[in-house]
């Protein structure tokens, strides 16, 4: 015999009430479990909800997070958005934030743009005309035509998406500007996200684990993120790892949400984190903690540096027919120098040694790490304190914490890469993991959480077409023009300059907001602008970019599209994106507005699409073997689907460490030391310190030795480093005039943060409005007075649309100087002069 857990209550509870136990139900009690037939009021319940449908997709933000929500729809308009929990691996679930669940709101925002407008007053004055589609692009079009005429087909310039966000509309941005030869900038580089120590030592683009990986480690670092506010849907990976007892340390200059969620928060004076680095980098060497194994088999450590010239020692030196190629090691056994095998345990690590060159002359070469091991004495522990006030005996501490749990792990992020020297920082944290052997394994690694960039396939075929009865790589091609020569102008020192400098005459704004939230607002506003004849603005919402155009198109939500797919570096899955709604007053898609433009520029035969759907069946069957066996009817099933990948969870260059291929730089492997011309004339083909370009009380871009016998003019006169960060309010400037979120974001209008101790030297206490100013520019707001912000800094969280600032702009303090080490090669979003933007001095006075 069986009971219902229903029976068995009620029977417990009737004896209960018969036997007058205490606290036992009386009759009108128990009539409450009595299951009855007539319960109306459950109708009106019930109705509130009849008539909905569900329609899974992702918000798609340039924020790494690519996550899920189911959108309720009824009668045509989203009620609201649910996290659907239905990520593959139960560790993503459940993924999203405040932002995402608000986005319905900006769909129906009083600030959205509802059709096409031309402008008729002085650009921002607010002076529009409402026009028609086929009067905005026959307009587009022509003006189009005439500056092309007389400046050149490469004057028009699109300021690019990230890709990864919507590929298909995204992608869109690239395939208008090649199929019509258009210049088009970069936006991985210019926002200062490319952590450029990676294509310097490994030759990649980027590489991190994904977050899931993080419960592999047995130590982590976040270095330079605020992981808490900015990376929200995966911050619970470091807060899970540290309630099973893993060490989490902070390393940042301000005590932030991040900083109060960690076993350990370091404060380190700003720009000096590849000091740092290289401190304990010192400590694992003397400690005797270094993987001399890896070392050996997988970094330049056993290549011949010659001690004359301090490039690498090539075969060609020494033999008649030697491979200009080929690298050469010392073979401890034959006791010469021979041609490098990669992974082989035959060469010398350490040692200088004399080697007879072709010619007969002799020349001395020392192993790169030899050469590596007598920088690091640079580097103890109490000179690194006095750089970037750290104590020593934490410096010796965490090093030998770190080096001695195996596998330790190094989350960096944006923190260390805006600087004029990021690169150098970056490659300081890659040397500390290559010494102790934490690279290519799980649970390991340095991963740079920056921007959106990764698409998990290969999107040539749809960014690039290729020309009809050409060779095979043929392509139609746009003309690449990095995003800082177009807001500073070109250098002496630029990649290609003859071949890519030009000054450009129109931008289509298809990245977002270039005016709203570039670096050098300044420069931008005044210098640039002037000479621009044509700025279209194709967007949601009108935000400053739109405020200051000449056209402003009206695009589609994410929650208006057909369809699209989008990656992320974050996790492991291409999500499929469809639309929960019919495009809203006269919005276009993307993808659409771009055909319409190129047939009347007579190039939509080449374009070809004006519907998403072609387009996701390109990437997917020419995506190459990471979407291998991923079509779009399986998307429609699956919804979200993990690609192809050489590991799970993902660590990068696995296969690399176990030897069984290279990795892709010219010697096949991590390469600590650089030989290029402008690395040795700088002093930096191995990672050193050096203090910041600008934001320094000391010499500026000097080693400690010379930097600290000299004073910096500038910070006389500016003694303040300015700092805009991101904020958990808002991605970038989207989310900034949303009503749900403005409110909970302090006051709901831009704050500059200050140490008290700073604000009482210059009278000033907490709701005055003050003004912080530079040499470049001023912004005016209202302080709000901080401990957690250090002395000698200021801080505003950024991303405020124009009209919500008082006087100046947050970014208008900014400028990027180029370091001419990004200028060795241009390759775009890949290597190129990253935004230096956090490396600034202001003052802040009183309003």
């Amino acid at each position: 015999m069986t009971i219902s857990r229903r029976q068995f209550i009620k029977g417990s509870l009737s004896v209960a009430a018969a036997a007058g136990l205490p606290f036992s139900l009386n009759r009108p009690a128990l009539a409450a479990l009595v299951e009855r037939k007539d319960r109306p009021w459950e109708d009106g319940y019930r109705n509130l909800f009849k008539g909905e449908r569900k329609v899974r997709t992702i918000n798609m933000p340039n924020c790494t997070g690519s996550c899920a929500w189911n959108v309720i729809v009824k009668d045509g308009i989203v009620l609201r958005v649910e996290q659907p929990l239905d990520y593959p691996d139960d560790e993503y679930n459940p993924r999203g934030c405040m932002k995402g669940a608000t986005y319905h709101r900006r769909v129906y925002s009083p600030n959205r743009v509802k059709f096409p407008m031309k402008r008729i007053g002085p650009r921002g004055a607010g002076q529009w005309q409402r026009i028609s589609w086929d009067e905005a692009l026959d307009f587009i079009a022509s003006e189009i035509k005439r500056i092309a005429a007389k400046y050149g087909q490469n004057t028009i310039w699109v300021y690019p998406p990230v890709p990864a966000t919507g590929i298909v509309k995204q992608g869109a941005g690239f395939r208008f500007a090649s199929v019509n030869g258009f210049g088009i900038g970069t936006f991985y580089n210019w926002y200062g996200d490319l952590p450029l120590a990676h294509p310097i030592t490994w030759n990649v683009q980027t590489e991190e684990h994904e977050f899931k990986d993080l419960l592999n480690t047995k130590y982590a670092i976040i270095w330079g993120s605020d992981m808490l506010q900015t990376r929200m849907p995966d911050a619970h990976f470091f807060t899970d790892i540290r309630a099973k007892g893993v060490k989490l340390v902070y390393i940042a200059p301000y005590f932030d949400p991040t900083a109060s969620a960690v076993d350990e928060w370091v404060r380190v004076r700003p720009g000096t984190d590849g000091a740092l680095a290289l401190g304990m980098c010192h400590v694992v060497v003397k400690r005797g903690l270094t993987d001399d194994n890896h070392l050996l088999k997988t970094t330049s450590g056993p290549l011949l540096v010659r001690n004359d010239n301090q490039k690498y020692l090539k075969a060609t030196d020494v033999l008649a027919d030697g491979d200009a190629k080929a690298f050469m090691i010392w073979d401890k056994a034959a006791g010469k120098a021979m041609p490098d095998t990669y992974f082989s345990d035959k060469p010398a690590l350490t040692g200088t040694f004399d080697v007879t060159l072709k010619d007969g002359k002799k020349v001395g070469c020392s192993t790169a790490h030899t050469l590596l091991l007598k920088k690091l004495e640079d580097y103890d522990p109490k000179t690194v304190s006095e750089i970037t006030g750290v104590p020593a005996d934490v410096i010796e501490r965490i090093a030998v914490e770190y080096a001695s749990a195996k596998p330790a792990s190094i989350w960096a992020g944006t923190g260390i890469n805006h600087w004029y020297h990021g690169d150098l920082i970056g490659r300081a944290t890659i040397e500390l993991a290559c010494l102790t052997g934490n690279v290519g394994v799980n649970g390991g690694g340095v991963s740079p959480w920056a921007g959106q960039y990764l698409m998990r396939l290969n999107p040539t075929d749809y960014f690039f077409p290729k020309k009809e009865g050409g060779k095979p790589d043929d392509r139609y091609r746009a003309v690449p023009l990095d995003t800082a020569y177009v807001v500073n102008g070109p250098t002496e020192t630029m990649a290609n300059k003859d071949k890519l400098w030009r000054q450009i005459r129109c931008i289509w704004a298809a990245g977002g907001n270039l005016l709203g939230e570039a670096s050098d607002q300044s420069n931008l506003t005044r210098k640039v602008l002037p000479q621009i004849e044509l700025i279209v603005s194709p967007e949601i919402e009108m935000s400053t970019t739109a405020q200051l155009a000449d056209i402003v198109l009206p695009v589609v939500s994410w929650f208006e599209l057909p369809y699209d797919i989008a990656t992320t570096p974050s996790h492991p899955y291409i999500q499929l994106a469809e639309g929960s709604i019919e495009p809203m007053f006269e919005a276009k898609t993307d993808i659409e507005i771009y055909y319409e433009m190129c047939k009347r520029l007579g190039t939509g035969d080449i374009f070809k699409f004006n519907r998403p759907e072609p387009a996701i069946e390109l990437l997917l069957e020419t995506g190459g073997p990471q979407v291998k066996g991923i079509t779009f009817e399986r998307l429609k099933k699956e919804r979200c689907i993990k690609v192809n990948l050489p590991s799970s969870p993902y660590a990068s260059f696995t296969e690399e460490i176990q030897g069984k291929k290279k990795f892709k730089t010219a010697s096949g492997r991590q390469e600590l030391y650089k030989d290029e011309d402008r690395f040795i004339q700088y002093g930096e083909q191995l990672p050193v310190h050096k203090e910041p370009h600008v934001a320094t009380p000391y010499g500026p871009s000097k080693v400690w030795s010379e930097a600290k016998k000299e004073r910096n003019p500038l910070y006389e006169k500016y003694p303040m480093v300015y700092h805009a960060r991101h904020t958990r309010w808002s991605v970038h400037s989207s989310w900034r005039t949303t009503e749900e979120v403005l409110k909970l974001d302090d006051i709901g209008q831009p704050l500059l943060e200050l140490n008290p101790v700073d604000a009482a030297k210059r009278g000033i206490v907490a709701g005055d409005w003050a003004t912080a100013y530079n040499e470049h520019g001023f912004v005016k707001a209202k302080v709000k007075l901080r401990e957690s912000v250090p002395p000698g800094a200021v801080l505003i969280y950024f991303g405020w649309q124009r009209d919500q600032i008082r006087e100046g702009h947050w970014n208008a303090l900014t400028h990027n100087d180029i370091n001419p080490i990004h200028e060795i090669y241009f390759i775009p979003n890949v290597w190129g002069p990253v935004s230096g933007h956090f490396d600034k001095l202001c003052e802040v006075k009183k309003s």
